[in-house]
């Protein structure tokens, strides 16, 4: 099947316009409602994500290598990652590479605390799904993808 491209133009910009205009509230709202999740297993939403990059990568990062994979600022990761070691969710390793620099991973309490998160967040997403095809959760994806780009690139310039 071929895939239609659409050829940009006034009206097109204006609903991709609208798209770009929602995302604010749409973040304010998803935030709250990982908030209110998370807070149920005692994990703020900034403890969340530092929790979830930890269970998505196959090794223990450090906290500059945490700070680039979730596009933050490092004084906010520091902070963070102090309260998830001070929580128990997390544990500073060792980096044989450089004494100040310390490999973090999960702790069981980290990992049982962002799996369950993660799976009370996947049957919400389950649920959405049941209003919305394939090719539109594949073209939201895309969407998002080049907004990301074009904007985190203007951003740099």
């Amino acid at each position: 099947m071929e895939e239609r491209v659409f050829q940009a133009g006034p009206d097109l910009a204006d609903v991709l316009y609208e798209g770009i205009q929602i995302t604010r509230p749409l973040l304010r709202h998803i935030t709250n409602a990982v908030d209110v999740g998370a807070q149920r297993y005692g994990v703020s939403v900034g403890e969340r994500a530092i929790l979830e990059a930890l269970l998505n990568s196959e090794e223990p990062l450090t906290a500059p290598a945490i700070t680039e994979r979730l596009d933050l600022k490092r004084q906010f990761v520091a902070r963070i990652l102090s309260a998830c070691k001070n929580a128990g969710f997390v544990e500073a390793q060792a980096n044989p590479a450089h004494i100040r620099s310390h490999f973090y991973a999960l702790t069981d309490k980290g990992r049982d605390a962002i799996t369950a998160i993660r799976q009370a967040e996947i049957l919400r997403v389950e649920e959405l799904l049941q209003s919305l095809s394939a090719d539109e959760v594949r073209a939201h994806l895309k969407v998002q993808r080049a907004l990301l780009a074009c904007f985190s690139s203007l951003a740099q310039s």
